[in-house]
């Protein structure tokens, strides 16, 4: 459909007009929140259409898009700069409408960098709600569970195995993330650098738990997997002050 190009387009521009607009000079929340809600529905349901349009609709497709405009949206929130806020905008704008344009698109290079970003997003999101909200260390726990079991349930939607096996394996690693989120966070360091590291273990575990469903998993990728996030942790943590930044 020619057309999906076009609202695609526009489905980015509205997230950078309906942000930009309602914390224009601060977030207004009693406004800003409804109206993402109402925003989120709306593309979710076109998804949903447009899906069932070209015979593609699946639930765990639909739910890709909705997860990375949450993730946006905590994203925004966190960035202290009006400035800062307007370039991150400008860029969510490209990447709306590249997920919006690869809808229904399977490819496997295209799962794993949408289903990378949504994470980090998140994970950036829930490590710094608990950091400056303490009182709110349950709710960011449960969530973290739950994301990261619903975005890995979406990720191996696509794989040769039963859905019951699925199911378990994302519960596993949603179960496993939140633990790791909540052993990470006594670690004196910023939510940046927590984010970045339970970032890289999840990505770890989701990763070689795909290869392992294809029956792909050799020691060679377990190794290169392995020295990745090790490399990348390791940066975080020399260069991440051993304090928490107020």
């Amino acid at each position: 459909m020619k057309s999906h190009n076009i609202i695609s387009i526009i489905i980015g521009i509205l997230f950078l007009v309906l942000l930009q607009f309602f914390s224009t000079p601060y977030p207004i929340f009693r406004f800003l929140v409804p109206a993402f809600l109402i925003y989120v529905i709306a593309v979710s349901l076109y998804n949903r259409w447009y899906l069932r349009q070209i015979q593609k609709y699946n639930f765990w497709v639909v739910l890709r898009p909705l997860l990375l405009l949450l993730a946006g949206f905590g994203l925004f929130l966190l960035i202290p700069s009006a400035g800062l806020r307007s370039l991150f905008l400008i860029i969510s704008v490209c990447l709306i409408f590249f997920v919006e344009f690869a809808l229904g698109n399977f490819a496997e290079n295209i799962l794993i960098n949408e289903t990378l970003i949504i994470a980090f997003g998140f994970f950036i999101t829930l490590t710094a709600l608990n950091q400056y909200f303490p009182s709110l260390s349950f709710i960011c726990l449960i969530g973290t569970f739950v994301l990261a079991a619903l975005l890995a349930r979406s990720f191996y939607e696509f794989i040769p195995q039963t859905p019951k096996t699925k199911i378990v394996a994302s519960v596993v690693l949603g179960f496993f993330a939140s633990q790791l989120f909540w052993a990470l966070n006594f670690l004196p360091l910023h939510f940046s650098a927590l984010a970045v590291i339970l970032f890289n273990i999840y990505y770890f575990c989701l990763i070689l738990n795909y290869y392992h469903f294809f029956q792909t998993l050799s020691l060679k990728k377990l190794q290169f997997h392995l020295a990745l996030i090790l490399v990348c942790s390791g940066a975080v943590l020399v260069a991440t002050p051993w304090k928490i930044l107020r």
